[in-house]
């Protein structure tokens, strides 16, 4: 026997001379049933996105004003001064994507502040804290939006966090 006979008999060489033409690759029908799938997980998942951007927003603005209160906290004990402008954490009041922060009523204390969501499907933050006792009420006005612990019902009502 010749090389090229061994070579023609040998199992991997047999494999492709017998496949047919059309034989390998994907179909037609196997591609648009992935394409399918693919665009229902997508769909399934597209608007789990979104509440996790939502939630991440409001995180972000909740630490941002428990960080301001801390920050008022320490400047007291620093015998500094605890206005509401001073606090570097509430110096840019829409530092924060989607909310806005401002200080609480006339009181120019840094101890208090609002965050105002600037959609209305999401909630407003308060954070108010009693400089005295060292408690601290922490409020949302809608406590189905994202990021408020309320009782979880469909109306709009206040709730905590």
């Amino acid at each position: 026997m010749s090389i090229i006979e061994n070579y023609l008999k040998s199992i991997k060489v047999q494999k492709v001379l017998n496949t047919k033409p059309g034989e390998e690759g994907f179909s037609l029908v196997e591609l648009v049933v992935v394409i399918a799938v693919l665009a229902i997980l997508s769909a399934v998942a597209i608007p789990a996105f979104v509440g996790v951007q939502a939630n991440a927003r409001a995180s972000a603005v909740k630490n941002g004003l428990v960080n301001g209160v801390k920050e008022c906290v320490v400047r007291a004990a620093d015998n500094k001064s605890t206005n509401f402008a001073d606090a570097q954490s509430y110096a840019v009041a829409n530092a924060y994507q989607g909310y806005t922060i401002a200080q609480v009523g006339t009181a120019n204390t840094c101890y208090s502040a609002l965050a105002t969501a600037t959609a209305s499907t999401e909630s407003n933050f308060q954070i108010i804290m009693n400089s005295s006792t060292g408690a601290v009420a922490k409020t949302c006005t809608n406590d189905t939006a994202p990021g408020c612990n309320g009782d979880g019902d469909t109306t709009a009502e206040a709730g905590t966090w």
